[in-house]
């Protein structure tokens, strides 16, 4: 699981470097038109900028949860859940990473079909990690009812 962590934390930031690097802020490069485009944008809050200017709260949350992720996952012998607790605490490391730096986190992926937040490859990795977490969820659970 540590170098799934590992892995997705360099991913992370290796985007997010070279979206600080080599794009202006707030420069936009359509991928599919009138669907998606890579959109350098900062953010020092939440999604949709909630707990905007909230920086110690919002690494302090970040912060409990890497660490009970930390101590849950060394329970955890099913593959597919350590794969998603990998990439959840590697998201929240990678986010966190950049709060402390730089005071706000980096996004550039930006859904333009719909009003959603332009949001990073932390973010992506928070989410498919709960999703993989609820997936073994389930899939645990019918195990369990095929047993009894």
């Amino acid at each position: 699981m540590y170098w799934i962590i590992i892995l997705t934390l360099s991913i992370d930031q290796f985007v997010k470097y070279l979206v600080r690097n080599f794009m202006d802020y707030g420069q936009s490069i359509p991928i599919i038109n009138g669907f998606f485009q890579l959109t350098s944008h900062r953010n020092a809050g939440a999604a949709w900028g909630i707990f905007s200017g909230q920086k110690i709260f919002l690494i302090s949350i970040a912060i409990i949860v890497i660490v009970v992720g930390l101590i849950y996952s060394r329970k955890v012998t099913d593959k597919l859940t350590r794969i998603a607790f990998g990439f959840f605490i590697g998201g929240a490391m990678g986010n966190v990473i950049d709060r402390l730096i730089f005071g706000e986190v980096t996004d550039m992926f930006e859904v333009t079909f719909i009003n959603y937040p332009i949001f990073n490859t932390a973010d992506v990795f928070l989410v498919s990690g709960a999703i993989l977490f609820l997936i073994s969820t389930y899939k645990e659970s019918k195990l369990e009812d095929n047993q009894t």
